[in-house]
């Protein structure tokens, strides 16, 4: 059985890029809402959660659920939010998020977060584009 990663998220503009990155790397990932995160965790088929932390739906909760289950205690959690949001990024890892990051360095560190998270110690192979011959 392959490992997916679990999205749980509000923002369309990332929903679309988790999708595309995943797709371009070949990922699995399911998107999930606050209030069955833990149900769409469970059965080891989760490697890792990627959450939008000002998402609406009682996000931080879940987060607290997800480190209070058994099942899904030791998964890595990422979650993403406004630079400028600190008292929530506080407020996220006393709940449990392994890793809280800016939405910038989020979006671009996504390719090699996505194969961090499911195979450890992997890199992505970067693709150079091909010189145009001179004219």
């Amino acid at each position: 059985m392959s490992k997916t990663l679990v999205a749980c998220l509000d923002d369309l503009f990332f929903r679309s890029k988790i999708e595309a990155t995943a797709r371009h790397l070949n990922v699995p990932v399911r998107f999930s809402q606050a209030g069955k995160l833990v149900e769409d965790c469970r059965g080891g088929g989760c490697a890792a959660v990627l959450v939008e932390l000002s998402a609406n739906g009682g996000l931080l909760e879940a987060v607290r659920k997800l480190r209070a289950d058994g099942a899904t205690r030791d998964l890595p959690i990422v979650g993403f939010l406004s630079h400028v949001d600190r008292d929530l990024a506080k407020r996220a890892e006393e709940a449990g998020v392994t890793r809280v990051m800016p939405r910038s360095q989020f979006s671009e560190s996504l390719p090699d977060l996505m194969m961090d998270l499911l195979a450890p110690g992997t890199k992505r192979e970067i693709q150079e584009e091909p010189e145009l011959p001179d004219e």
